[in-house]
């Protein structure tokens, strides 16, 4: 559990960097650092991984999540951290509760790039129902995605609900 805890801080922090550093202005803007630009069909198949495993666990589809997610995929929020396994169970538990997605919406996306990882930032929307009860959730999103075999990944996530 500490080397998951590690790991984990590891990503964060690094993707807090690349975060702050995209935003900061740089006086050696012409030397090369690393970073790609993102072209249109990485975006796509990025944005599209994203998509895929967000609709999954909300439609409760624990073949598709065993599919996309790498087993050592971790994802946390303000409660804590969950493995895979974790999410997994999530999401049947949340199809036990009887709740179902209604509208999903991400804005302000942001996609950085090195090499084979991605590290996208969004805002999030999503309408839940429940016994005939709309609820509307919103917060901002931290994702990892990895290059493997031509498929993005999602091993890492972070969500910041408002």
């Amino acid at each position: 559990m500490r080397h998951l805890v590690s790991s984990c801080a590891i990503v964060i922090w690094t993707a807090i960097g690349v975060r702050t550093a995209a935003a900061q202005p740089r006086p050696n803007a012409g030397v090369a650092t690393g970073a790609q630009t993102v072209d249109d069909a990485t975006r796509a198949a990025v944005l599209a991984a994203r998509d895929a495993i967000w609709r999954a666990w909300f439609a409760h589809d624990s073949v598709a999540l065993a599919r996309l997610l790498p087993r050592s995929t971790t994802a946390g929020d303000s409660r804590g951290w969950e493995s895979r396994d974790e999410i997994i169970d999530g999401s049947r538990r949340s199809a036990a509760s009887g709740s179902k997605l209604v509208a999903l919406r991400f804005d302000n996306t942001q996609i950085h790039r090195n090499g084979d990882v991605a590290v996208v930032f969004s805002s999030y929307s999503l309408e839940l129902e429940q016994q005939e009860r709309r609820n509307t959730v919103t917060g901002t999103a931290s994702e990892v995605f990895v290059l493997k075999d031509g498929v993005w990944q999602n091993p890492f996530w972070y969500l910041a609900p408002r």
